[in-house]
């Protein structure tokens, strides 16, 4: 990381200290990479998904765990005419309760699916009695208390998982889903980035190969027109070397070209501030190699099968699902809930002596007892069970599918490998026989045995063979990028691990 952060410095410090175009920096593979970790847009965008899973996680827990407390008041006053021949009361009281329960109202809930409550009241309340004159003969207070809590218990349906445990498994899943998502993401911007360097650096080395191309046309244009002069050759002769120049300076400007677009795909992946390094020229520090590997196509895909991040993600949603089916099946059996509560009421005339009545279990209050519910029919939670069953098999499919498509995308890709490292060799031999050969055939042509147009011919051979070896070598050196990335062992190429907080 300290490393990465100079090489940044340097490019920002020139752009500073010169404020003008053109600005080279020598950069390595793996300073790319580490930028490409530490300043890629996309990766920023990522890293945020599994941590808005898990304060969404946590939210969830509040909402369905979280018990609340809640206190309630009331003053009411009723006048009671009584009978035609009876007296008149009036009952002046204040109501006052605080509970534990769910949030929205109801019984709390507990993570096994118990749901409880707990209550307390107090009720002061004032009796006045009235004689058919209107003029009060009684009064006498009374106030009333009670606490209290009230049980309800499922025993087949909602027993084993019911909604709330099920969204919050799901959101456990999800969180692991994205966080896969997340190392998937990592490893696929490493992988861009090692390809996106392998082909800025064949754009370089294919602008030498088109500039040498140039040095060698014109070359042969000023001695063909020389030996015109001299009566030895033709304007024909001229005239086919100088097609050849106006050729390799077009090939040339189309290889400056793709530096530049090579260039700025690099830059896409290594910077979050690419107005800041848009004119800073990257040059590959290295240079490009084939170096041989061993393939073990068994072992690749053993490795693709348990470190690939999108297969671990197909897993994950194939788990996900399977909550849902379980879900669903649970709601097919009928309810069964065994329910109770328990209870101390206290009255007297002062809210003391009321509440002193509670702990001496004065007036106690019980009750318990079970329900049953058979649904006719069933038929929404039968269908909804085999919603999300096949669901759950439509998943496995899909993963079945995926692993397949690993399986071939590895043996492709090994293939390639293989077939691409024996290019580097063949194009090597290419381009040193057609060396050889046009350096034969330009002696030839100084002692007058061969003919302008034939040494044409091989600057062209000679230019394409080494444009070919500098392909090679660049797509060996992909593939094996591509390959760690089929196999999930990228992180581990580079030694790295992913953390996310």
């Amino acid at each position: 990381m300290k490393r990465t952060g100079v090489i940044w410095c340097l490019l920002w410090c020139v752009v500073a200290a010169h404020g003008q175009t053109n600005k080279t920096q020598s950069l390595t593979l793996e300073a790319a990479v580490q930028m490409a970790l530490e300043h890629n847009l996309n990766l920023k965008v990522q890293r945020y998904v599994p941590l808005v899973d898990t304060y969404g996680l946590q939210a969830d827990y509040g909402s369905f765990y979280e018990p609340a407390f809640s206190v309630m008041g009331r003053d009411t006053n009723a006048n009671n005419p009584g009978s035609y021949f009876g007296q008149a009361s009036r009952v002046d009281s204040q109501q006052y309760q605080f509970g534990i329960g769910a949030p929205g109202g109801g019984m709390a809930l507990t993570p096994w699916g118990l749901q409880y409550g707990l209550l307390s009241t107090l009720d002061k309340s004032a009796y006045q009695i009235f004689n058919s004159n209107g003029l009060p003969v009684a009064s006498f207070p009374q106030d009333t208390t009670f606490a209290g809590i009230t049980l309800d218990q499922p025993l087949l349906k909602n027993f084993w998982i019911d909604s709330s445990r099920a969204a919050i498994l799901v959101a456990k899943k999800t969180i692991q889903y994205d966080q896969f998502g997340f190392t998937l993401a990592v490893m696929t911007n490493i992988s861009a980035t090692e390809q996106a360097y392998y082909e800025l650096n064949y754009a370089f080395e294919n602008v030498k190969v088109q500039e040498d191309a140039v040095k060698l046309a014109l070359q042969l244009v000023e001695e063909n027109q020389k030996k015109v002069q001299a009566g030895v050759l033709t304007d024909l002769d001229v005239a086919q070397s100088q097609s050849q120049l106006a050729s390799s300076r077009a090939a040339l400007l189309a290889a400056r070209q793709l530096v530049i677009q090579d260039e700025n795909l690099l830059k896409s992946l290594i910077t979050e501030k690419y107005r800041e390094v848009f004119d800073v020229e990257l040059v590959p520090a290295e240079k490009l190699m084939a170096l041989p590997e061993m393939f073990d196509l068994n072992e690749s895909w053993q490795t693709a099968l348990a470190k690939r991040p999108d297969l671990l993600q197909a897993k994950v949603a194939v788990e996900r699902l399977d909550v849902a089916r379980r879900l669903e099946k649970n709601q097919l059996y009928p309810a069964l809930d065994l329910t109770g509560s328990y209870g101390r009421t206290g009255l007297k005339g002062n809210v003391g002596d009321a509440y002193n009545d509670i702990p001496a279990n004065s007036f106690p209050s019980y009750s318990y007892g079970a329900m049953l519910t058979v649904p006719l029919g069933n038929t929404a939670a039968r269908n909804n069970y085999r919603a999300a069953k096949a669901s759950k098999e439509q998943a496995e499919a899909a993963y079945q599918l995926a692993e397949q498509n690993v399986l071939i995308q590895i043996q492709n890709t090994i293939e390639k490998a293989r077939s691409d490292y024996e290019q580097t060799k063949a194009t090597h031999d290419a381009w040193y026989y057609a060396q050889q050969a046009l350096e034969a055939e330009e002696k030839k042509l100084e002692v007058g045995t061969s003919t302008s147009f034939i040494v044409l011919q091989l600057q062209s051979n000679l230019t394409a063979a080494r444009s070919a070896e500098i392909r090679a070598l660049a797509d060996y050196n992909e593939d094996l990028s591509l390959l760690a990335e089929f196999e999930g062992t990228v992180l581990e190429k580079h030694h790295l691990t992913v953390k996310i907080y």
